[in-house]
């Protein structure tokens, strides 16, 4: 998706909030501001919100000096929802229909976003997780995500953020329970970028027992194909089926040509307009829907 207006002054608020958090030097969070601002007004049209996002948060890790802005966040989630793990998949394995709860479990677990919301609460995520059971997809979508699994030799799974991939991790379990010769690999963001996950947060949770860890190559809190590695492309391209999550990934892979299916809650104003939703809907879509959208 093109940088919107709508997307340019989310990232100059997002930029904002944070020079507030970290620059106390009132000058300096001027000249910041003013760079910001300077990055904005080169972009060009074609590129994605989160390649903008990156550009502004490569321009606070100069400023500060600090590379992982959200690392204390990310570690209080991570711990706190790998705590519940256990709980989480027995009643995952309880159910008739294993896949699609799994399918649910790794939807709500979207909800922990810092990139969107300044604060997440722990028990509006144990809430996001109860509601996330009722959750009705269309009939249509989940049954060709299913024959896609069943045809497949290998799964891309994109992963978006910390704390998140915990419940990512137990749908790939129930994935891998059902196709055992299906091979999955887990992608993660090159470097550290908002809350999104990277390897080492990956291998926190242990995702390395049930899937290849794939790093993106890239800072962008989103997969955009221009930005990735070789070696990301190339897993891309050989995957049969990618299964992307989160709104980062949906803002910038449409329009990919590939079988790719995206799972998120839609968290901006602008997503709602174009879908025709409430925030905080479910969305799992193909990406041939995706495409036409935007």
């Amino acid at each position: 998706m093109k940088s919107h207006t709508d997307c340019i002054s989310c990232v100059v608020a997002k930029a904002n909030s944070l020079a507030d958090k970290y620059i106390t030097d009132k000058n300096k969070k001027h000249a910041f501001m003013k760079n910001v601002l300077k990055e904005i007004v080169d972009i060009e049209f074609e590129r994605t919100a989160p390649y903008l996002v990156a550009k502004v948060m490569r321009l606070l890790r100069e400023e500060t000096g600090i590379e992982d802005i959200y690392y204390e966040e990310k570690q209080f989630f991570t711990k706190k929802l790998m705590k519940l793990e256990d709980e989480i998949e027995k009643i995952v394995d309880t159910s008739e229909d294993r896949i699609l709860n799994g399918l649910k479990i790794a939807l709500a677990g979207n909800i922990i976003d810092f990139g969107v919301f300044d604060d997440v609460d722990y028990e509006f995520v144990k809430k996001v997780i109860d509601e996330a059971f009722h959750v009705q997809f269309k009939e249509q979508t989940l049954l060709d995500f299913k024959k896609s699994l069943e045809r497949s030799k290998k799964l891309l799974y994109i992963g978006d953020n910390t704390g998140e991939i915990v419940f990512d991790k137990i749908f790939i379990k129930k994935i891998r329970d059902e196709y055992p010769d299906l091979e999955i690999h887990f992608a993660v963001r090159g470097e550290p970028i908002l809350n999104d996950s990277t390897s080492e947060d990956a291998l926190m949770v242990g995702m390395d027992k049930y899937a290849k860890i794939l790093s993106s190559g890239s800072d962008l809190p989103g997969t955009d194909l221009l930005e990735v590695s070789d070696e990301f492309r190339r897993i891309f391209d050989e995957s049969d089926l990618v299964l992307s999550k989160g709104q980062g990934n949906f803002e910038s892979l449409p329009g990919c040509c590939h079988n790719v299916y995206y799972l998120l809650l839609c968290k901006c104003d602008l997503l709602t307009r174009q879908l025709s939703c409430d925030k905080l809907s479910p969305v799992f879509m193909h990406e041939d829907d995706a495409a036409n959208i935007f």
